[in-house]
């Protein structure tokens, strides 16, 4: 046990070593600033649709013309698909968010007038009812009887539909196909060492690698080397992490939110409840404030907040401006549009006042507990603030 312990504090000490030296090369460099992952782009899906269309459409303002999208076809579509050797490129037309019914609209489209190819990204999100196999009924009315392009199903490791037939779709993943795709785009940029596209393919690689958890050159990957260079370095980091999990910071904050907390708000809004809803991990544990005709519904971690009315009454549009308005100033976040018609703002980006900058979910878990348990008062009271602000509406 002892031998066991030492090892462990020789690890933390040389994961402390490499954490800072790490730290001083991103300071110094600006290495690890990437504006997707500043932005949110990476990991939305609709935004980084709207990113990955504009690189395959000849239109876009890469001035590139189809280069990329003649990539994107060789290397990605025509491997799988093998009905779209015709396709022209000189009457492509890129489109997101593409409608085919009034809540149904595919990602990206790439068509010439002849050939319609759909695809449908997943990141993080999970698949609606039918979805798919909806836009593969939709891919057949648009390509001729004897020419189905199925639906391109882009996901981060290429996984399966759960509810669509095999022969409606094709799998495509961020980690193989898109990545392979994007490097061959930046090999033509290569040359150029002050393009700004160089630049910008780069940054969005690696923000992509991120996600999918294969990112190059980063302090976790020289952590990771540190943990398995051998069987005592590997046990010690077992035991570490089991005492981690141990400590269950995220419900440790969640008890006394959905405790002490909610009885705090109480106090003042008498009528507040905690709740739970959905399953897995779509649940919501959240406090629910009725104001009047509204209620603000705010998830135990603070990253989900809506403002809601009650009875799913419509709301006039000059109302929802000013409740958007006072969340996103509250906030700092827009509405992100749920499009449930009795939701007036709703976000799933919001964090904590002053824990904005922290991306590290485990830190963000940690930090927040801390704050709810030196001070449950001062977070009621911010709770509290979020409700008044509304009172008037």
């Amino acid at each position: 046990m002892a031998d066991l312990i030492h090892t462990e504090a020789q690890l933390i000490k040389s994961v402390q070593t490499i954490i800072k030296k790490y730290e001083d090369l991103y300071r110094e460099t600006g290495m690890a600033y990437n504006i997707f992952k500043v932005a949110g782009i990476s990991e939305k899906e609709v935004r980084l649709c709207r990113v990955l269309a504009d690189l395959l459409d000849p239109k876009g303002l890469h001035y590139k013309g189809s280069v990329y999208l003649k990539l994107f076809m060789d290397n990605v579509i025509r491997p799988l698909i093998d009905k779209t050797g015709k396709f022209n490129l000189s009457k492509v037309r890129v489109t997101t968010e593409y409608p085919i019914t009034e809540d149904r609209r595919i990602d990206i489209v790439i068509e010439d007038g002849t050939v319609f190819i759909p695809i449908e990204v997943k990141i993080f999100a999970g698949e609606q009812e039918k979805q798919i196999t909806d836009y593969a009924v939709f891919s057949r009315k648009m390509n001729a009887k004897d020419c189905f392009i199925p639906v391109v199903f882009l996901t981060i490791d290429g996984c399966e539909s759960y509810e669509a037939s095999k022969d409606d779709y094709v799998r495509i993943s961020f980690k193989k196909h898109i990545i392979s795709w994007l490097e061959k785009c930046l090999s033509l940029e290569e040359k150029n060492k002050v393009s700004p596209l160089r630049e910008i393919l780069k940054q969005l690689i690696n923000a992509i690698k991120s996600f999918c958890g294969c990112e190059d050159g980063t302090m976790e990957n020289a952590i990771n080397a540190l943990i398995t260079e051998s069987r005592d370095s590997y046990k010690a980091a077992l035991s570490i992490k089991k005492a981690i999990d141990e400590l269950g910071f995220d419900t440790r904050a969640w008890e006394i939110f959905k405790g002490e907390i909610c009885e705090l708000v109480k106090n003042k809004f008498t009528e507040a409840e905690y709740l739970e809803e959905g399953g897995g991990n779509d649940t919501w544990h959240y406090l629910k404030i009725p104001i009047g005709n509204f209620k603000i519904c705010i998830n135990y971690d603070v990253k989900s907040i809506t403002v809601e009315s009650v009875n799913s009454k419509k709301v006039d549009a000059g109302t929802a401006d000013k409740i958007n308005k006072i969340m996103s100033g509250l906030t700092g976040v827009r509405n992100e549009d749920w499009k449930v018609d009795n939701i007036i703002w709703a976000s799933k980006s919001v964090k904590y006042p002053g824990l904005e900058d922290i991306d590290n979910d485990d830190i963000y878990s940690f930090e927040l507990y801390l704050i709810y348990s030196k001070n449950p008062q001062a977070a009621a009271d911010k709770f509290i603030a979020m409700a008044n602000a509304l009172m008037n509406i």
